[in-house]
């Protein structure tokens, strides 16, 4: 069975891990994705810095080839999202900066660790706009859109300003009903995050659970661009970071 690229997302109270193994496992092991921010207090910066770092001497020349890294901030529903994606940035630059190799920032937009309780539509969809809009101008690249329960609960019908999704749902299968009600299309879809943190997450026949060098509890998701890890190099050249 040919199984999909794989990258894990971690966030600081993962603590550190083993990119050297991560790196050296090889095949389907393609990346990993970084908590940099969250609202417009919280940033991680001695941990991201560190974490960005030995990622990419472990990656070496294979970083932006078939080793990626990412960063991804929280939305605080609660705070003006212009604020938020400026936050983001400056951590980011501060943490090296969106290199060659570096995936389009990822904005997380979900119910979990939300100050204001039972989000409504239209504020979901103002606060991921103001934050995409905003990136997109200082960095020129699109926000890629992450989320699951949250934008389907609350009826999102397209991507909020982001040039691609990438969808929560623990599970074997990713329904075609699934992708639309979270508000894209396969066309657009980079990442399904199947397994999460709980040890009784079940993914797709085939597909691991545990990551190499990241321990037994960290969320990992496929990458389901149409077109693997080629398109994903084009598009990322496509919209080249600045440094």
């Amino acid at each position: 069975m040919t199984v999909d690229p794989l990258l894990v997302d971690v966030y600081p109270g993962d603590g550190r891990k083993d990119w050297h193994t991560f790196a050296a496992a090889g095949a389907p092991w393609c990346g990993a994705i970084f908590k940099a921010s969250q609202g417009t207090r919280y940033r991680y910066d001695a941990w991201l810095h560190a974490e960005r770092a030995t990622f990419a001497e472990a990656a070496g020349e294979r970083h932006g080839v078939d080793l990626f890294d990412g960063c991804y901030h929280f939305l605080d529903l609660a705070y003006d999202g212009v604020a938020q994606a400026e936050l983001f940035v400056r951590v980011v630059e501060a943490s090296g900066g969106e290199r060659r190799g570096t995936l389009w920032g990822m904005v997380d937009v979900e119910r979990g660790g939300q100050s204001v309780r039972d989000p409504s539509r239209a504020l979901v969809e103002d606060r991921t706009r103001e934050f995409a809009a905003r990136y997109h101008e200082l960095t020129g690249r699109t926000a890629t859109l992450y989320g699951g329960e949250l934008l389907r609960a609350v009826g999102v019908t397209d991507r909020l300003g982001c040039g691609r999704s990438a969808i929560a749902l623990y599970g074997a299968t990713l329904p075609a009903d699934v992708v639309r009600r979270t508000g894209t299309d396969h066309e657009h879809l980079l990442l399904w995050q199947y397994r999460g943190t709980d040890p009784q997450t079940v993914g797709p026949a085939g597909y691991p659970l545990v990551a190499p060098g990241c321990g037994t509890a960290v969320d990992v998701s496929a990458l389901v661009l149409p077109g693997g890890l080629a398109v994903l190099r084009a598009g990322l050249w496509a919209e080249r970071p600045a440094a």
